[in-house]
């Protein structure tokens, strides 16, 4: 198992041995709940722990119910509930309930009801330019090499299912690079709301993990980890040092997760700049002026 794309690398060092008590410890409070999260863990939920790694453990549940919980040092994002504390996680295949507010796994506790909700908003539009997203449009993993300019031709002809079927399932582990990169895409494209029904779609058949197909269906949906967001943000007021600032903590996570995941942004956001350069076009003066009329001649 490894950490979901929200998670930023551990401080490097051995791991440390969690001593276990006697007694089970009182109920953490929640920091951050993301949406899936919020509506999985409602009252009567039942599920098990289907991974654990160092800093959090993943829950699953009926009808493809995923989410994470994460320790205090997690990004929020759609998936996730972060929490103050993870002295004591659960093991592998331990249930977990939720039942007045509490959510329950092996020994830990969670209080839900204080925990900040995660609904990001997109931005109406993007300002940066080209060239404030070249640096990022790069190929971010070596398994990607043989469809990234595939990939950059779809986009520029704005095929979103072509460059889907490139990218699904492409990669190792649970969340593979080309999911990443896909996941960026779908967020930026979600920017235009009349588009997200038929990215859900695209989202939810994808041919991939788990995991990875509700990570998708998130960022189809307009929602992503909070560096995705802060990056989108940035973008929309022209802020390259932002974008820059924003990219790099992205690039934090996993080996190429949070790469890749800025790469997708970037390739869709570069697109849309395109398009939008394209159907600004000369202005009608320039084109009077290049013809050898006066802009007033024909008043």
């Amino acid at each position: 198992m490894t950490a979901p794309v929200g998670t930023p690398p551990a401080t490097a060092g051995p791991a440390v041995a969690r001593p276990h008590r006697t007694a089970a410890a009182g109920p953490v409070s929640a920091v951050s709940v993301g949406q899936a999260a919020l509506e999985a863990a409602s009252e009567g939920f039942a599920g098990r722990v289907a991974g654990v790694f160092r800093d959090g453990f993943y829950v699953s549940g009926p009808s493809e119910t995923l989410f994470a919980v994460l320790g205090p040092r997690s990004w929020p994002g759609p998936l996730h509930l972060v929490v103050e504390d993870l002295a004591e996680p659960p093991a592998l295949h331990d249930r977990v309930s939720v039942s007045g507010d509490v959510l329950r796994a092996g020994r830990l506790q969670v209080r839900l009801d204080g925990g900040a909700p995660w609904a990001p908003h997109l931005p109406e539009r993007l300002c940066a330019g080209l060239p404030a997203w070249r640096d990022l449009a790069v190929c971010a993993a070596p398994e990607l090499a043989a469809v990234w300019e595939p990939v950059t031709h779809d986009l520029r002809r704005w095929d979103p299912t072509a460059a889907s079927r490139r990218l699904q399932g492409r990669g190792d582990g649970l969340t593979p690079s080309g999911d990443d990169v896909l996941a960026g895409i779908l967020l930026v494209a979600a920017i235009d709301p009349s588009r997200r029904r038929a990215l859900a779609e695209l989202a939810g058949n994808a041919r991939t993990t788990r995991l990875s197909r509700a990570f998708l269906r998130w960022a189809a949906a307009g929602q992503s980890v909070q560096p995705a967001h802060t990056l989108l943000d940035a973008a929309a007021s022209g802020d390259q040092s932002g974008m820059r600032r924003a990219a790099a903590s992205l690039a934090g996570a996993g080996a190429t997760s949070g790469r890749a995941l800025a790469a997708g942004v970037a390739l869709a956001a570069t697109e849309l700049a395109r398009a939008s350069t394209r159907r600004m076009g000369p202005r009608p003066n320039d084109v009077r002026r290049r013809s050898g009329d006066r802009p007033d001649a024909h008043s």
